[in-house]
């Protein structure tokens, strides 16, 4: 072989060599960007997650406070009732004794 020919098979050989290592620097930046990526939506995912959490926590005691006040309107109209019943009862001693 001809010094020709050994240089243009060692360039060749040269550009794979290079081009395997670059490919392969390529493809440990390439995999560190997708985890630095993934790492980002899992922590955004978790704040999402934190954020809705405290939300159902302030629903849940929004329903306790309502199921209050409907327990308390029920209360209220029992009395109503009884109050209105009672006020019967008056008005026929009322009839009775002519007031």
């Amino acid at each position: 072989m001809d010094s020709g020919t050994i240089i243009t098979v060692l360039t060749g050989l040269g550009g794979v060599v290079g081009g395997f290592f670059g490919g392969k620097r390529l493809a440990v930046s390439t995999a560190v960007d997708v985890v630095d990526l993934l790492q980002a939506a899992v922590e955004q995912l978790q704040a999402d997650k934190e954020a809705k959490d405290r939300e159902l926590v302030e629903l849940r005691a929004r329903i306790l406070v309502l199921e209050e006040l409907v327990t308390q309107k029920a209360d209220v109209e029992a009395v109503r009732v009884e109050v209105g019943g009672v006020r019967q009862v008056v008005d026929r001693i009322a009839e009775k004794v002519g007031a």
